[in-house]
C-alpha cells in the first residue's frame, strides 16, 4: 500500500487505515502462495503504521503546511469513503449544503466508475480549475468532484494543497484501475488463482492428514491419563482423551476456515469485478484483529499503572510480613505487642492493602465505568453485606478475642460446658479438643458472650492452684487432717514443692467438717491426671492413719461397729466392738 498523505497532518481518521487521501491498493504482487498469507495478515496491521512516516518524507513540504488534526471522533463520525474497485482513494470529511459527506462520496465513486469503464477517455490526468468560491477536479470534460472551503477546514489544511493531494490520489486510483482490465492483466490473474486454488488444496489436504494422524497417535498413546487433584479423579482419561479429540476437530475448522478465507480474499482480489468483496471479506478477518490491538494498545498505559499498583501492594505485603514474623520469632520486642499478635495483625494489614490496592486500581479495570460493571459491583455488595451479617460479628468477636489474650494455641480452658486444650484459632470460629478427644468448633461470637476460664495463662508463672474437699467427722483432731492432706499433695507427681500446699476449713457443719487442700501446678494438661492420683493419696493417707472419710449425717449406730477403713489398713488382730447398750432403769434398780 502506498501513503501519499500525512495523517496527522491532515487530521484523518485513523480509523480509516491511516490515510485521508491515500488509496489502500491491493496489498499483493506477483504470485503470493498461499500458505504465506498467515505472514500477510499479522503484517498487514504493522504496514499501516510504518507507512506514514514514508508519507511524511515523500511529501514533506505538504506536511509541514498542513494543520494539527481535529477531534478525532468528529472526524470518524464524518468522514466517507470515496471507493475505486472497493477500496478508499480519498475521503470526503465535509458536507455542502443539503448533501452528507456519504453522499458525496457516493456520487464522486459513481463519476470514476463511468470514467474508467469510458475507453474514449484517453487522456487520464486530473485538471484542477478554480471557481468562484470552489475549485474543480476535472478530467477532459468531465466533473470529477468540488472541492469547497468546507473540506479543507475539516482537513485542517489549505485548499489548494488539498485540491492538489486530491488530484494525484484520484489520477492514480483511475490508471492503476483501468491496468486491471488490460487482457494481460486478467491473464496473470488468472495463473494466480490457479496455482492458489492448486496450493488450497494442498493445504487443506496436509491439515486433513495431520489432524488424522494426531487422532490415530492419542487414540495409541498410553501415557494419557485421568486428570487427578490428589486422590480425586476429576477427568477421566477416556473422557480427556475423547475431549482433546474435540479440541483437535474445532483448531482444525478454525484453520480450515482462516485458510479459505485468505484465498477468497487473494482470489478475489486479482480480478476487477470482485475487488471489493475481496476488500470486505478480508476486512472481516482483519477488522476484529485491528480492533483488538487498537483496544490493548489504547488500554496500555492504565495496564501499565496496575501493574505498578500490583507490584508496589505486593512489595508492601512482603515487607508488612517480614516484619511481624521478626516480631512472632521474638526477634523484635515491644513491651505491649505480644509475639502472638504478630500474625493475626499480619493478616489484617494484608487484607487492608490489598484493599487498597483495589480501590486506586479500579478506575483502571476494563470497563469499569460500564453500567455493566456498576451493577454487578452494587449486585455483589448488597449480597455479601445481606449475607454476611453472622460472619461479620464472627470477625469482630475473633479480633476483640486475639487482641485481648483471652487464650493460645494449646491453653487449657472451659467455655461454657466445654472443657478442652485450643486447637485451633481463625477469624470466624476457634476449635477445642476436649479431654475425651473430641474436637468441638465453636463460632468466636458465642465465645466472646460466654465467659472463659484459662487454666493455662497463670500456670506458667506461680503456677495453677489445684483444690479438692473431703468432710472429716468432728471425732478426728483437725491438726492430723491437715497433716495427712498436705503429706497425700506433696507425694503426688505434678504438684509443686513450692509454693507449699496449705488447708483451708472451708465449713463446720452439723457432723463433720470440710476441708479443702490447695496445691500449685505447672502442668495445666495434666490436671484431670493429677486430680486423679491427688484424690488416690488422700484416701491412702487417711487409711494408713485410720482417719475415716466419711460424713455421719446419721446417727451412728453400727452393726458390729466395723471401721469405714479397708481390711488391709487395719491393724493385727483387729475386733470390731460388740453392741454396748446403757439403761438408765437398770443403773437406777442397782442402786
Amino acid at each position: 500500500m502506498n501513503i501519499l498523505l500525512n495523517t496527522k497532518a491532515s487530521g484523518v481518521c485513523p480509523a480509516a487505515a491511516g490515510v485521508l487521501l491515500g488509496r489502500a491498493r491491493q496489498p499483493w504482487r506477483g504470485l503470493i502462495p498461499l500458505s504465506a498469507l498467515l505472514v500477510a495478515l499479522t503484517l498487514w496491521s504493522s504496514a499501516a503504521s510504518a507507512q506514514e512516516p514514508a508519507a511524511k518524507g515523500t511529501d514533506s513540504a505538504f506536511a509541514e503546511a498542513a494543520a494539527p488534526s481535529g477531534d478525532v471522533e468528529a472526524e470518524r463520525a464524518l468522514s466517507a469513503p470515496v471507493l475505486v474497485g472497493g477500496e478508499p482513494a480519498i475521503w470526503i470529511m465535509a458536507g455542502v449544503g443539503p448533501y452528507t459527506p456519504e453522499y458525496r462520496a457516493e456520487r464522486i465513486g459513481e463519476r470514476l466508475h463511468a470514467i474508467i469503464h469510458d475507453r474514449s477517455i484517453q487522456d487520464l490526468k486530473v485538471a484542477v480549475v478554480e471557481a468562484a468560491g470552489f475549485t474543480e477536479l476535472r478530467i477532459g470534460q468531465r466533473l470529477v468532484m468540488a472541492v469547497t472551503k468546507a473540506d479543507a477546514a475539516a482537513a485542517g489544511i489549505p485548499r489548494g494543497l488539498l485540491t492538489q493531494e486530491y488530484a494525484r490520489e484520484l489520477e492514480s486510483a483511475i490508471r492503476n484501475e483501468r491496468l486491471r482490465y488490460t487482457p494481460a492483466a486478467l491473464m496473470r490473474s488468472s495463473i494466480y488463482a490457479v496455482v492458489s486454488t492448486i496450493t488450497l488444496v494442498g493445504i487443506l489436504w496436509l491439515i486433513g492428514k495431520f489432524s488424522r494422524r494426531l487422532h490415530c497417535r492419542l487414540r495409541g498413546s498410553r501415557r494419557l491419563d485421568s486428570l487427578r487433584l490428589q486422590k480425586l479423579q476429576i477427568v477421566s482419561a477416556d473422557r480427556l482423551a475423547r475431549t482433546i479429540h474435540q479440541l483437535i476437530v474445532a483448531i482444525r475448522i478454525v484453520v480450515t476456515l482462516l485458510v479459505i478465507d485468505l484465498y477468497l480474499t487473494y482470489v478475489l482480489g486479482l480480478f476487477p469485478w470482485t475487488r471489493a468483496a475481496s476488500v470486505q471479506l478480508f476486512g472481516y478477518v482483519l477488522d476484529p484483529i485491528r480492533a483488538a490491538g487498537t483496544a490493548f494498545l489504547d488500554y496500555l498505559p492504565k495496564l501499565l499503572f496496575v501493574i505498578v499498583i500490583t507490584v508496589l501492594v505486593f512489595l508492601a505485603i512482603r515487607l508488612v510480613g517480614f516484619f511481624f514474623s521478626q516480631i512472632q520469632n521474638g526477634r523484635l520486642v515491644f513491651p505491649d505487642f505480644p509475639p502472638e499478635w504478630a500474625d493475626p495483625t499480619n493478616k489484617i494489614a494484608r487484607v487492608l492493602l490489598i484493599a487498597f490496592g483495589v480501590v486506586v486500581s479500579f478506575p483502571y479495570l476494563p470497563a469499569s465505568g460500564s453500567a455493566a460493571f456498576t451493577g454487578v459491583s452494587v449486585f455483589m455488595g448488597v449480597l455479601i453485606s445481606l449475607a454476611s451479617s453472622s460472619s461479620l460479628s464472627n470477625m469482630i468477636a475473633g479480633l476483640v478475642l486475639t487482641y485481648t489474650g483471652a487464650f493460645r494455641l494449646g491453653d487449657r480452658v472451659q467455655i461454657g460446658d466445654t472443657y478442652g486444650d485450643i486447637l485451633k484459632t481463625s477469624m470466624l470460629a476457634t476449635r477445642i479438643r476436649t479431654i475425651k478427644n473430641e474436637e468441638v468448633t465453636i463460632p468466636n461470637s458465642i465465645i466472646l458472650n460466654s465467659s472463659v476460664i484459662n487454666f493455662s495463662r497463670k500456670g506458667k508463672t506461680p503456677g495453677l492452684i489445684l483444690h479438692t474437699s473431703v468432710t472429716i467427722g468432728y471425732d478426728a483432731p483437725w491438726r492430723k487432717v491437715h497433716e495427712l492432706l498436705i503429706r497425700a499433695a506433696t507425694e503426688t507427681q505434678g504438684i509443686l514443692p513450692e509454693p507449699k500446699p496449705f488447708v483451708w476449713q472451708t465449713a463446720l457443719n452439723d457432723f463433720y467438717v470440710t476441708y479443702e487442700i490447695n496445691a500449685y501446678t505447672d502442668k495445666p494438661q495434666e490436671i484431670n491426671d493429677i486430680y486423679a492420683v491427688l484424690h488416690a493419696k488422700i484416701q491412702d493417707a487417711f487409711y494408713e492413719a485410720g482417719v475415716e472419710i466419711m460424713s455421719p449425717h446419721y446417727t451412728s449406730l453400727r452393726d458390729g461397729n466395723t471401721v469405714a477403713i479397708p481390711e488391709g489398713y487395719r491393724s493385727p488382730g483387729y475386733r470390731p466392738r460388740g453392741f454396748q447398750v446403757d439403761s438408765g432403769a437398770s443403773k437406777t434398780e442397782s442402786e
